[in-house]
């Protein structure tokens, strides 16, 4: 056990936890408790002890390696807030045999071990997130019916029909709405089935919250939705009215001001349709297989003697990643053609290497902004990105990321090159889409 002053110093430490580390009290007396702990651990200790002393959590366990002795001390530490002074105390060291006790006790999602009696997930164990997040005791709830106190009226069905594919050894994953201590909750829940020696079947049922993320996600689909609806229906008045006074203008000055508006309204309405183009993109299924070379190929065709685009291409490239890296792809193109000087051609090419395929962008203009740049590549805070052009480049980073790809950039000799980086495929299913994902969903859409 050891006692922390105001400033996270050790203050008190008994010969037991000194013992532990292999020094003494005199010696661990006044350091900074951090300074016991590996770098990694720092944040999870700092929000232990946080959550303690501000009375969030009247106790608060958490998994720390000590390095302040010969050897690195894998432990569980459990914190409380004592008279104004915060206590840790060492519940256990972990073992080597002992890891997977410990990650069961210790991982923050929800986790409940049964065993299937007569078809019934019965509980066997349940570890403290569980606890917290259903509101039942060990005691209450081992030995009983999991269904039974878990699952919503109106749900029972459904929780059935997991329960026999996890009989007949199948692995369980799904979206599912459970009873919680604070009410209704959607959960990814994976139930993994295993039998035992003597042949018994067994499993884990492993709960992940994300009520908070779907409903934002709801929410923002309806308020893009919304937004985009009335945009466009505001639009065509401001369209309407516009031409109007730039038709019957009786001064050159009101006839450009006519015409700037119109300019305006132009580009709000560019952006409106590249986001709904986006939307429709990321929608589809990453994990579908597509033929990339086949893709820039059509994509370079349509630009015919509009602009020159070059393509040095294999003859196949099937990549995951869906229909959305036409999209993509068309975008990163039509960024390119767009800023590069008249008469000099876009470049596409691509090449696979290590089980990867990288396709690449490159053009003769004056290169991406760095307000764009950074955000996008860089991952730094979004505070200025302010037009349409960007959201090109987003989503092509949104399309190759939920494909387990990157995008990078590079600006070198007047060159401006985008690299998306896909995984290559073996599928034999290979589709070539022959137009944008958004552009086949407009009709349907709204």
């Amino acid at each position: 056990m050891f006692h922390l002053d105001d400033e996270d110093r050790l203050a008190l430490a008994t010969a037991e936890f000194t013992t532990l580390l292999g020094t003494t009290p005199e010696a661990l007396a006044g350091r900074p408790v951090e300074s016991l702990v590996s770098e990694t651990d720092r944040e999870p200790l700092h929000e232990a002890i946080a959550a303690v002393r501000d009375g969030e959590r009247v106790t608060r366990r958490c998994s720390l390696t000590f390095t302040g002795g010969d050897a690195p001390v894998p432990a569980t530490v459990e914190f409380a807030a004592v008279g104004g002074t915060v206590v840790g105390s060492v519940c256990r060291t972990v073992e080597p045999g002992d890891r997977f006790e410990h990650l069961f006790e210790l991982i923050q999602d929800a986790v409940v071990a049964f065993e299937m009696v007569d078809g019934v997930p019965v509980v066997r164990a349940v570890n403290p997130a569980f606890v917290d997040t259903f509101g039942y005791d060990r005691a209450a709830i081992v030995g009983e019916p999991l269904n039974d106190y878990i699952v919503p009226d109106g749900r029972v069905e459904e929780a059935v029909d997991y329960d026999q594919r996890t009989a007949a050894g199948e692995i369980n994953y799904a979206i599912v709405t459970r009873e919680t201590v604070d009410g209704r909750r959607e959960f990814i829940y994976r139930g993994i089935p295993y039998d035992s020696a003597d042949g018994r079947r067994y499993g884990f049922a492993i709960y992940t919250d994300v009520t908070d993320s779907r409903r934002q996600q709801r929410r923002l689909r309806v308020l893009h939705r919304v937004l985009r609806h009335n945009l466009r229906n505001d639009l065509s008045v401001v369209f309407g009215m516009g031409e109007y006074v730039r038709s019957n203008a009786l001064s050159e000055p009101v006839s450009d001001a006519a015409s700037r508006a119109l300019d305006a309204a132009e580009r709000l309405a560019a952006v409106s349709e590249k986001s709904r183009n986006v939307e429709n993109a990321l929608d589809g299924s990453p994990e579908r297989s597509v033929d990339a070379a086949a893709l820039a190929r059509s994509i370079a065709d349509g630009y015919g003697a509009d602009a020159a685009v070059e393509t040095d291409l294999p003859e196949t490239l099937p990549v995951a990643g869906g229909t959305a890296v036409y999209d993509a792809l068309d975008n990163l193109v039509e960024n390119a053609v767009e800023h590069t000087p008249t008469g000099t051609p876009v470049r596409v090419t691509a090449d696979r290497a290590d089980g990867d395929a990288y396709l690449r962008v490159a053009d003769r203009g004056p290169g991406i902004p760095a307000v764009e740049r950074a955000v996008v590549f860089e991952d730094e805070n979004i505070t200025n990105l302010q037009h349409g052009s960007g959201l090109g480049i987003w989503l092509a980073r949104w399309v190759a990321e939920a494909a387990g790809g990157d995008i990078a950039y590079d600006r070198a000799d007047g060159w401006t090159t985008v690299t998306l980086r896909l995984l290559l495929s073996d599928d034999d299913d290979v589709l070539v889409p022959t137009e944008p994902s958004g552009a086949a969903a407009e009709s349907t859409e709204e």
